[in-house]
């Protein structure tokens, strides 16, 4: 049996695939809608997955795990941020969480800065056999301020219909190169 974790926003991670994604912290659509990744971010990595084969499956959100490098709910009007320091993520009670709830995670995709430092740290805790892929955050903002070109090289055009799916398989195509071949 698998018991993997007392923590409220993280879900499957004692999936089959043994694949996380980790993300930086808990918000505002994940307290409303009592769920791990929800609302905007979630649907992105949702398209993501359904870019991504492993072992000849298109993944999906049933198919990986969901996790948070800081259990915390964090958002402006709640706690007058948006997530932890890395003072906070790389706690030992912290990493000791993580550390324990990535128990069955053979593959960790890192969405973000803190989620990579936080997975780092689980690394050089005593886990020297996950492997980590870096992605960036899948907020909208970060999406549309980093990713100015398709998977083709074509420059998006400022306000062009469909670019934010054209931006998240630019997303999708970056953790395959990074899997060093796990994804496909």
């Amino acid at each position: 049996m698998c018991d993997s974790t007392s923590n409220f926003y993280s879900e499957n991670l004692c999936s089959a695939t043994g694949i996380t994604a980790i993300f930086s912290c808990p918000g505002r659509f994940e307290e409303l809608a009592d769920r791990p990744c929800s609302g905007m971010t979630g649907r992105s990595l949702e398209y993501i997955l359904e870019k991504i084969l492993f072992n000849g499956k298109r993944l999906n959100r049933s198919l990986v795990g969901i996790n948070n490098a800081w259990s915390k709910v964090e958002f402006f009007a709640k706690t007058n941020r948006s997530e932890a320091d890395d003072f906070e993520i790389l706690n030992s009670s912290n990493i000791d969480r993580l550390k324990n709830e990535l128990k069955n995670t053979k593959i960790a995709i890192a969405f973000g800065d803190k989620a990579l430092l936080a997975l780092n740290a689980v690394k050089n805790a005593g886990r020297s056999d996950l492997h980590i892929v870096n992605a960036i955050h899948l907020s909208p903002r970060r999406i549309n301020t980093c990713i100015k070109k398709d998977v083709f090289g074509n420059v998006l055009k400022k306000g062009a219909k469909g670019n934010f799916k054209k931006r998240l398989s630019v997303v999708a195509n970056d953790i395959k190169r990074a899997s060093g071949g796990l994804f496909v």
